[in-house]
């Protein structure tokens, strides 16, 4: 810990504007205010996280080109909007091609996100997932349980039918019946954002789904 200091103050102001004249002809313009408030805190953001996430698990992603979003949007689908207006990191399983879990951060002017994704996410690979948990029980119910008392939502459609009737346990129940599933913490912005508190805070976010995430791997 210790590289970041949280982002600076005019970060949200600059998002607001940025949403006023984020056009080609400002882009040079803008750039120079981008990495003021956003690239130089985001990376020292990721420095922070980044033996956090060694810990957590091996497997993951961390090269910063592939876990830092660029300011850059792709302009194949945002011709003239050339700067993206949110922010995120990307912590995700390497060598897979679908289904794959990771950590993330996301961050726009109306508030932040972190938790546990699945990129890529199939329905083929999600039944498996849950087959798999449906037979063994026990272990994923623990943790969600733990993930669920230290703040943490699992967010995605449910079923209308139930799907697993026999399975009692309404923690297990409520996540197998989903379509498809993230888990998040949610916050609306605060003095936090604008101090090192907010790389503990995720830090300990991302500590709390070392289990979860392990299980969802081990059963692919």
């Amino acid at each position: 810990m210790g590289f970041f200091n949280g982002f600076p103050v005019g970060f949200v102001d600059f998002f607001i504007r940025l949403s006023l004249n984020n056009t080609i002809d400002k882009q040079t313009e803008n750039i120079l205010e981008y990495k003021k408030y956003i690239t130089e805190p985001l990376n020292q953001l990721y420095s922070d996280l980044l033996p956090v996430v060694c810990d957590i698990n091996d497997s993951l992603e961390t090269k910063p080109a592939r876990c830092i979003s660029t300011p850059y949007t792709d302009r194949r689908f945002s011709p003239t909007v050339p700067l993206k207006e949110y922010i995120y990191l990307r912590f995700k399983q390497k060598g897979r091609k679908s289904d794959i879990a990771g950590l993330y951060f996301d961050m726009s002017a109306s508030g932040y996100s972190y938790g546990l994704r699945i990129y890529k996410q199939t329905s083929s690979g999600f039944q498996s997932l849950k087959d798999y948990i449906a037979e063994n029980p026990e272990p994923f119910e623990k943790e969600l349980r733990m993930i669920l008392k230290s703040g943490y939502k699992i967010i995605g459609e449910k079923y209308k039918k139930d799907h697993y009737p026999e399975i009692s346990s309404i923690v297990l129940n409520d996540f197998l019946n989903r379509k498809s599933f993230y888990i998040a913490r949610n916050r609306d912005l605060s003095n936090i954002v604008f101090s090192e508190k907010l790389s503990a805070e995720i830090s300990d976010g991302f500590s709390n789904l070392k289990s979860i995430l392990n299980l969802i791997q081990n059963a692919k």
